[in-house]
């Protein structure tokens, strides 16, 4: 699992493009410019407005397979907007994004972007290459669905206090604490752990009491890895904030408070007690749910759609009940200790509307327009399920159930999800999809997570720092190492002090400073 959304604000050039936004899978080695020709052949002339888009191209069959006419005439039909796509090839994508920044009189109305703002990305927005959204979102009636993006989201995608970009919505609650629900019964927890102490007796229990019951001692509390999300997410649990966190008016890195080492060293009592592997840190981040699913581990911090995985995995490999072997295993998706999990960006790319192409108000409304009645549910059903018949029934309950008999690259609209931002709901309400118990475990996750989950308060100012453009990754890593280093007693409360001051010596303290100086310059805050 890529550390995107740790090093989410990082700006490099190089890097900060990798795109995943939710039709991973193969890509195409070629850019294509298509319209909506099999379908919308006639729309030009209907009188419809016609929109530019540029966007990305995970398999090269966008809109190109059988029936994908029929997709084509439903959009152009429900948005009442004439779509001229441009795919471009997933695994070449950052550079045309780069090359289209610079041709700044020759651009697409609607230019995607992936990932989190990136410096080139900034300084286009800087020399104003794109429209300010901010009076457009705030109208509710024009826009019903866009109007309710998040505004701690929003943040992050502001340059110089203009909204540059609408976000492709992801999950905000989606890190958390899982763990075997019947290794739990095993050891007499009956409830869910609420704090810090309810983890760590869990944890303990499930590394001296035998949860699995083979009589060996061969099982620990937790599988950590050398991907440092799971920490970041502990630390939450102590009130230290994500990355950084507000104090006395003031923006200050996390690892500079009190919470922050009193997380540390309960992570390093953790480790001391023998409650996580001794050579955590070089478990591979890919790998590290296998302990679990192999019953060597019962506890799972990190997203919450892994814990369900590992449930899944239970399921499709009959994995029986250390308490009831007539049952499958499950996981508890827990998410919140202390009230607090870590928040995600909320947000996995982004569109932007460029003065090159949206020339008028006028435009932009109508690219607003689109991008707004594509949230509908009726046009999430046929971006992310296809056609009903085809792709989907609908079951007795109304409910839509997919069918297997197509791959993604076939689907009928396949690419059409590209153009979604989800926003404000992730997924078709209704109808809705037919859901499996972990599916709907990991749903009611999400939610509850929410109201629990701690933004990242510098996220926009680090957007917009040339500070951290010059050395944000270089001296983030610094801390992340020391960290681990103190958890696994390699130094003391005086090494990681000279970690410490040696991220300031590097440009920690000038990026306190000019994040603190954006901060405060920020009438909207």
């Amino acid at each position: 699992m890529k550390k995107t959304w740790k090093k989410a604000m990082s700006m490099t050039l190089a890097g900060a493009m990798a795109l995943s936004m939710a039709a991973c899978g193969g890509s195409q080695s070629s850019s294509t410019t298509t319209t909506a020709a099999s379908g919308g052949s006639d729309t030009a002339e209907s009188g419809r407005p016609t929109i530019t888009f540029m966007t990305t191209s995970f398999y090269g069959t966008d809109l190109k397979n059988d029936k994908s006419d029929e997709v084509i005439k439903k959009y152009e039909e429900y948005t009442n907007t004439h779509v001229e796509w441009q795919w471009e090839a997933n695994d070449t994508y950052t550079e045309k994004l780069g090359l289209t920044l610079m041709d700044k009189d020759n651009m697409p109305m609607v230019l995607t972007a992936s990932g989190n703002l990136t410096a080139n990305v900034v300084d286009a927005a800087r020399k104003g290459a794109f429209w300010d959204l901010t009076p457009f979102l705030q109208d509710t009636e024009a826009y019903p669905n866009l109007s309710q993006a998040n505004p701690n989201v929003l943040k992050a995608l502001t340059v110089d206090g203009q909204v540059i970009g609408i976000y492709r919505a992801r999950a905000v609650g989606r890190f958390g604490l899982s763990y075997r629900t019947d290794w739990a019964e095993k050891v007499g927890i009956t409830e869910e752990p609420k704090t810090v102490e309810d983890v760590y007796n869990m944890m303990y229990k499930f590394t001296y009491e035998d949860p699995d019951g083979n009589g060996v001692d061969d099982t620990y509390g937790l599988e950590l890895t050398k991907y440092t999300g799971p920490l970041d997410i502990i630390q939450t649990w102590f009130g230290c904030g994500n990355e950084w966190v507000e104090q006395d008016g003031k923006l200050v890195p996390v690892h500079q408070t009190e919470e922050f080492m009193e997380a540390l060293k309960w992570m390093r009592k953790m480790y001391e007690d023998g409650l996580v592997r001794k050579d955590w840190a070089t478990v591979d981040s890919g790998t590290f749910s296998d302990s679990c699913k192999k019953g060597e581990s019962g506890m799972y911090i990190d997203v919450m759609d892994s814990g369900k995985r590992i449930w899944d995995y239970f399921t499709n490999n009959d994995v029986k009940s250390v308490v009831d072997p007539t049952q499958t295993a499950t996981m508890t998706l827990t998410g919140p200790i202390n009230d607090k999990t870590l928040a995600t960006s909320g947000f996995n790319g982004y569109y932007m509307i460029t003065k090159a192409g949206a020339k008028t108000e006028e435009d932009v409304k109508n690219c607003l327009h689109f991008l707004d009645k594509m949230c509908d549910d009726e046009m999430l059903v046929l971006a992310d399920y296809g056609l009903e018949g085809v792709t989907y029934d609908l079951n007795e309950e109304g409910k839509v159930v997919k069918r297997n008999e197509l791959e993604p690259q076939q689907s009928p609209s396949s690419g059409l999800n590209q153009s979604l931002c989800y926003i404000p709901n992730l997924e078709s309400v209704n109808p809705s999809l037919e859901k499996t118990e972990s599916q709907l475990a990991q749903a009611a996750a999400y939610e509850k997570n929410e109201q629990y989950a701690v933004f990242n308060p510098a996220l926009g100012y680090l957007a917009n720092s040339e500070v951290n453009a010059e050395v944000g990754t270089d001296i983030e890593q610094i801390i992340d190492d020391a960290r681990t280093q103190y958890i696994c007693g390699q130094i003391d409360d005086a090494g990681f002090e000279a970690a410490a001051q040696q991220w300031l010596d590097r440009g920690g303290d000038r990026l306190i400073e000019e994040i603190n100086q954006l901060y405060q310059a920020d009438t909207s805050k």
